[in-house]
């Protein structure tokens, strides 16, 4: 876990950031799932559960070796995750609301969700940005409070950098004007609804 840690972010203790993610006394439920080649783990998506103001939270961390980083890896693993916490709680309020550091993942999260902000489709709440990311920054593209500095970056090297920069996929163009500063230490703060209509939009939107 710890050589995926550090092949994916610069700047980052790889013991302090599985204590971080892994041992925090917060969540009430962890949903880990690792990737492997034969008996090699070469990624990891951690979904982390925790009750906050009467919502359920959801938070994740994946990270995976440079040969085996596709953005769709996570996405089926977390919809299953999130969707199942929703059907045992379908009368408290559930929202993925974490950072995204890397414009390929928001890419990969968004095309195929059926509600997700910030979105060049969806109109964002920005009280919901303000509840979840009170300390957050505003983007001066949206005026939304969905910037956060974090302790990492991810480790692209130049030619990744400027096919992300230079990338004609509207989603990672999006991104990259709300958060210009992604190679920086700044990160995107993304809300996700997980509820009945999320999940009827995402299955019409992935056929």
């Amino acid at each position: 876990m710890a050589e995926i840690i550090t092949a994916s972010f610069s700047n980052v203790d790889s013991d302090a950031y599985l204590f971080k993610y892994f041992d925090s006394a917060e969540s009430y439920q962890r949903k880990l799932r690792l990737y492997l080649d034969q008996e090699r783990v070469v990624g990891y998506c951690l979904l982390t559960f925790t009750h906050i103001s009467n919502k359920v939270v959801i938070k994740a961390s994946a990270a995976f070796l440079p040969d085996y980083r596709k953005g769709s890896n996570t996405f089926i693993f977390s919809l299953q995750e999130s969707f199942k916490s929703w059907l045992t709680k379908p009368w408290r309020q559930h929202y993925y609301a974490d950072t995204m550091l890397s414009p390929a993942m928001y890419r990969a999260i968004a095309k195929n969700t059926g509600i997700i902000w910030p979105h060049f489709s969806h109109q964002a709440p920005a009280a919901l940005f303000d509840h979840f990311n009170p300390d957050g920054d505003p983007s001066a593209e949206n005026a939304i409070r969905c910037l956060v500095s974090v302790d990492r970056v991810s480790n692209y090297n130049q030619a990744e950098l400027d096919m992300l920069l230079t990338s004609d996929k509207p989603e990672i163009q999006y991104y990259c004007k709300l958060n210009p500063r992604f190679n920086s230490g700044v990160a995107l703060f993304v809300i996700i609804p997980v509820n009945l209509k999320q999940f009827l939009l995402t299955l019409i939107k992935r056929k």
